[in-house]
């Protein structure tokens, strides 16, 4: 039998100090976000870090304000460490999911934070090596 060893760079958290319906696995990948303002119809773009990751939503850090509010819903783009299909694919997890709590700016890091939900089972999605390209 392979002894099974953790993902290097991924920290799970001790079960008996999480009360969530889902364990949390503590990793720092990029992440991109595309939402639509409810209101407004103006579509928002912006990048962050994510910092944990479950079954049922994530937490990540933006540098910049994040235009949204509990409710509002956006697609998760994730990019992640599992190596590259083809020559020029990159793999990523992409996500819906709605904002559940927004975090103002910490004197740690200066970062805002966002909780969000999603609102179906996240997927492997394969794109061109380009961040920027939204289909």
């Amino acid at each position: 039998m392979i002894p099974h060893r953790p993902h290097e760079g991924v920290l799970r958290l001790e079960p008996d100090k999480e009360r969530r319906r889902f364990q949390r696995l503590l990793v720092t990948l990029p992440v991109e976000y595309t939402a639509c303002h409810p209101e407004s119809g103006k579509i928002h773009q912006g990048q962050g870090i994510l910092k944990d990751f479950s079954l049922s939503g994530v937490f990540f850090l933006s540098l910049e304000p994040v235009p949204l509010q509990p409710g509002d819903t956006l697609t998760l783009k994730i990019s992640t460490l599992l190596p590259p299909l083809g020559r020029h694919d990159v793999p990523f997890i992409q996500a819906h999911a709605e904002v559940v709590r927004l975090e103002k700016p910490s004197l740690e890091n200066g970062c805002h934070g966002v909780a969000v939900s999603f609102l179906d089972f996240p997927c492997f999605l394969n794109l061109p090596n380009s961040l920027n390209n939204h289909n």
